[in-house]
């Protein structure tokens, strides 16, 4: 999973994700974003080909530590 934000202070995030039906869960824990220019950036995994698998309409969402607002995408 990777993340970036334009105009975050903070420079650390952390993602969660809901499957059908179930509860909010924590997918990774608060990690170091790197400064790029004017956002900030992080990773989890490698390459986009490891980590879990979900099924579809799985909301994962990218929360930036000091922010209210969670960037969401729903699997398809």
């Amino acid at each position: 999973m990777y993340a970036s934000r334009e105009g975050v202070r903070s420079g650390t995030a952390r993602w969660l994700v809901k499957t059908p039906g179930g509860p909010w869960k924590t997918g990774g824990g608060w990690q170091h974003a790197n400064h790029v220019g004017s956002h900030v950036e992080t990773s989890w995994g490698r390459d986009g080909q490891t980590g879990p698998k979900y099924p579809r309409n799985t909301r994962l969402c990218v929360k930036f530590r000091g922010l209210v607002t969670k960037a969401c995408v729903t699997l398809k």
